[in-house]
């Protein structure tokens, strides 16, 4: 499951960033039972800390991971992100929910300058969070 976009101006980002959150939700995602609706979320900030969840059920209403990821941001004080990636259990790679997006946006608001990690017909390009925020 992924969104693909069509990108006039992909904004240049550092693969290797890209590379380690990758990583991250990948191992986050083969430990989980298999389930079409489960994803992971994996944030870089800007003083270089990553932090993450595995959401069970990305259509929960509940939202229980996401908010417990974002209440773990703001308890560490490191609440400026700069690179979000979303990736479901294929490994297919997506903008997280509208209402995680606000949470981030809502933190902090630099994070609407955050690069988000979208598909494109042409592999991973990022864009900045305001961009989906409409």
């Amino acid at each position: 499951m992924q969104a693909i976009f069509e990108l006039k101006n992909p904004l240049p980002f550092d693969a290797n960033v890209l590379e380690n959150l990758k990583k991250t939700a990948i191992k986050l995602l083969d430990g989980a039972e298999k389930d079409p609706y489960t994803q992971a979320i994996v944030l870089f900030s800007v003083t270089g800390k990553e932090y993450s969840v595995r959401i069970k059920n990305a259509l929960s209403q509940e939202k229980t991971d996401e908010t417990a990821l974002i209440k773990t941001i703001k308890e560490s004080g490191d609440t400026e992100i700069g690179c979000v990636l979303c990736m479901w259990q294929d490994h297919g790679i997506d903008v997280p929910s509208y209402a995680f997006r606000e949470s981030l946006c809502s933190l902090d608001p630099q994070n609407s300058e955050s690069l988000l990690f979208v598909m494109t017909a042409d592999g991973v390009a990022a864009v900045k969070m305001s961009a989906v925020m409409k």
